[in-house]
């Protein structure tokens, strides 16, 4: 059994309640995910003692959903929506704009670890369409210059929180 670390101990006890053999394992790497933004290789170890599964068999579920990460998230993320709304007004412009500035493809990391540009779900703003969601907050009604320069401006590492609001000092969404 591995030395028992203080982040053992927290992992430990943020599975509290999680049983062997009772369906727990997508409900512990959620809890992990949610805590941390990531399950790395030391809580899937933790795991999988919890939940007396072998390492191999957490990992093989942690790495099978899209949603977990097992690296620490960059601390900006896009979220590319890809409902209908926002693909009949031209998703997939705006998608290939971000990709371009981002030097990414959807699902992935900037190069510089600066940016994760993920796939959203519609969330039923469509009346925003198209739109991204920065930080978890919806900037719409995009073009695919405007995209450029909200992926320019966070590329050269502007706050995301000063960006894209419709009346910011530019007046085109985008940022100052």
């Amino acid at each position: 059994m591995p030395l028992e670390t203080e982040a053992r101990a927290e992992l430990r006890a943020l599975l509290d309640g999680l049983r062997p053999d009772d369906g727990d394992l997508l409900e512990a790497l959620h809890r992990i995910h949610h805590r941390y933004g990531h399950i790395s290789r030391e809580a899937m170890e933790v795991v999988a003692e919890r939940l007396r599964l072998t390492p191999a068999h957490v990992y093989g579920a942690t790495t099978y959903y899209a949603d977990f990460r097992t690296t620490p998230p960059p601390p900006v993320t896009v979220a590319w929506c890809s409902g209908p709304a926002c693909r009949l007004r031209n998703a997939n412009g705006i998608r290939a704009a971000f990709e371009a500035v981002f030097d990414c493809a959807l699902g992935e990391d900037s190069p510089d670890g600066r940016v994760a540009f993920t796939l959203g779900q519609c969330n039923g703003t469509c009346e925003q369409a198209p739109q991204v969601w920065l930080q978890e907050r919806v900037v719409g009604k995009l073009t695919a210059a405007r995209a450029v320069e909200l992926a320019r401006a966070l590329r050269e590492g502007e706050d995301p929180e000063t960006l894209g609001w419709p009346d910011d000092a530019s007046g085109d969404g985008a940022g100052g």
